[in-house]
């Protein structure tokens, strides 16, 4: 294992025309990994969770597996292997959390499908709704509940589903059990609404509920509320900064709303307030970032950010302090 403790103060510095600076600072709470396909080790994580026990889940990709460490970054154990039998991946590429069940839904994207799991890894049997669960959910198509290259997937506080249908230029929806509800994105007539190679999906529980969606080749953040209706857009990037933003990732902070984006290309994580406001970046922890593609946020005694730093091989955790 490769840990470090509490080492450093990073800094996140925005400059405003015309005005005072003002920033957002994080400790780095420890940083684990190394390449390898051991314990502890990874080989491109691109995704993780945190439990209410702060377990963390990182989706190890090119592994094809999930590895599970305990708060301290220390082994628990792992589920999977490459394969398209029920338990097995191809290239999965995201987790999230039920906040219900606790259970834990990867998707698993050359296999055109989500798989939910318990904390244990087994496949779970029934839905938050006490229905017989849908699992794996989806198959390889572009009908209702198919999938294409699905890139992320994100769960409501009445557990319904929402999945990333990249290739599909959609986000499907799902009830608790896995049951199909609605889709929005594909040939949307409203300017501004179609979704064109959506890479990842985020929930927020402000008011009644928003999704927020990651959308690729023009590097928006659209806002949608949870029947697929356009509430806002803005830009990833501002005027000057990189112009890619490749398979980056999306989290919404829990308590203050505030929009983390993991913004692979140029290797950072970029920080807004709900209404779009660019708030900084961070760049790095133990080391620069090196193409991260992973986050999740908590508010798990105080505001905590994991980053799945995939180049580096690491998953790097911070406690914000201002």
């Amino acid at each position: 294992m490769r840990t470090a403790g509490v080492v450093a103060i990073v800094l996140l510095v925005l400059g405003i025309a015309g005005a005072a600076f003002s920033g957002v600072s994080f400790d780095l709470v420890y940083a684990v990994g190394e390449f390898g396909i051991g314990r502890e080790s990874f080989d491109s994580p691109v995704d993780v969770v945190e439990d209410r026990d702060e377990n963390i889940f990182v989706v190890d990709r090119r592994n094809n597996r999930i590895q599970v460490l305990d708060r301290r970054g220390r082994f628990v154990r792992e589920w999977g292997k490459r394969g398209f039998s029920p338990g097995a991946f191809d290239v999965p590429s995201a987790i999230t959390i039920d906040p219900i069940t606790g259970n834990l839904l990867v998707v698993d994207r050359q296999n055109h499908r989500v798989q939910i799991f318990d904390p244990e890894g087994n496949l779970a049997k029934v839905g938050s709704n006490g229905k017989a669960l849908t699992n794996p959910l989806g198959r390889l198509g572009s009908g209702n509940g198919d999938f294409n290259n699905p890139m992320d997937v994100a769960v409501d506080k009445r557990g319904n589903i929402y999945v990333a249908d990249t290739g599909n230029n959609r986000i499907q929806k799902f009830d608790p059990s896995g049951a199909f509800l609605a889709e929005w994105g594909k040939f949307a007539r409203r300017r501004g609404t179609q979704l064109n190679n959506p890479v990842s999906v985020a929930y927020s529980d402000e008011g009644f509920g928003y999704v927020y969606v990651l959308n690729s080749p023009d590097c928006r953040v659209l806002k949608f509320d949870i029947d697929g209706n356009f509430v806002k857009e803005w830009p990833m990037h501002r005027k000057g900064d990189g112009a890619l933003c490749g398979p980056s990732r999306i989290r919404i902070e829990p308590r203050r709303y505030t929009v983390y984006i993991a913004d692979t290309d140029n290797n950072r994580v970029i920080l807004f307030d709900k209404e779009g406001e660019f708030l900084g970046d961070l760049r790095e922890g133990k080391a620069p970032f090196k193409k991260p593609s992973g986050i999740f946020v908590t508010q798990t005694f105080g505001e905590n950010v994991l980053v799945a730093d995939t180049g580096n091989n690491l998953i790097q955790k911070f406690r914000r302090v201002r």
